[in-house]
């Protein structure tokens, strides 16, 4: 009898080690979990806050590429139409590649809402070009926040300016050195929204 309770306690004890040290390990990896959560949610919240705020354009140029906004680009000899659907259109260059301050851009879409000009979406490529974009940007709208910069080196990073009538943010991905800068009216690119709304419907 007091062998098979001595047996019964041995066979009982690994099952007892093997439920605490899985009990140990739950509560480290919840809490790490939360940790995770909570820097994760740091993060966004600083990223966010920083692109929110963005940088006070000096002098709002009340449009780019040279076309102020709210002008029809139907007439644009220099331009070509490469989509279009309901109110909604895109141009882009007939010829050439597009620059912005002498510096090559690989792409351009300019969006026409309901015939008048609204943004623009430019794409390049190049850790050289994105630092020859940036600086060409603060130099005409305004100094950004540079640490910010540079301690998201080799994420996301991103700069806006904002004015009166006009938004204008680069985002760069670190990675794959590919970037995007959107200048867009803050009267008519918002509209866009609600073209994007009904084609989801």
């Amino acid at each position: 009898m007091l062998r098979f309770f001595r047996l019964r306690r041995v066979q009982r004890w690994p099952e007892d080690w093997l439920r605490n040290v899985q009990g140990i390990f739950s509560q480290v990896l919840s809490l790490l979990i939360h940790n995770w959560a909570f820097l994760s949610f740091c993060v966004f919240i600083f990223l966010s806050g920083t692109a929110l705020s963005g940088t006070k354009i000096k002098h709002d140029p009340q449009g780019f590429f040279g076309i102020p906004w709210g002008n029809s680009l139907a007439d644009r000899k220099d331009l070509k139409e490469i989509d279009a659907s309901h109110s909604l259109h895109i141009y882009t260059l007939k010829q050439g590649g597009p620059h912005i301050g002498g510096i090559p851009m690989e792409s351009v879409k300019l969006y026409v809402l309901e015939n008048k000009y609204a943004r623009a979406l430019f794409r390049y490529q190049g850790a050289s070009t994105h630092t020859s974009l940036l600086q060409h940007l603060e130099t005409r709208f305004g100094k950004t926040d540079r640490s910010y910069g540079r301690m998201m080196r080799g994420l996301n990073q991103q700069y806006t300016w904002r004015g009166p009538e006009t938004e204008i943010s680069i985002t760069y991905h670190g990675f794959r050195e590919r970037g995007f800068l959107t200048a867009e009216s803050r009267v008519l690119a918002p509209l866009l929204l609600n073209i994007y709304e009904d084609y989801s419907d």
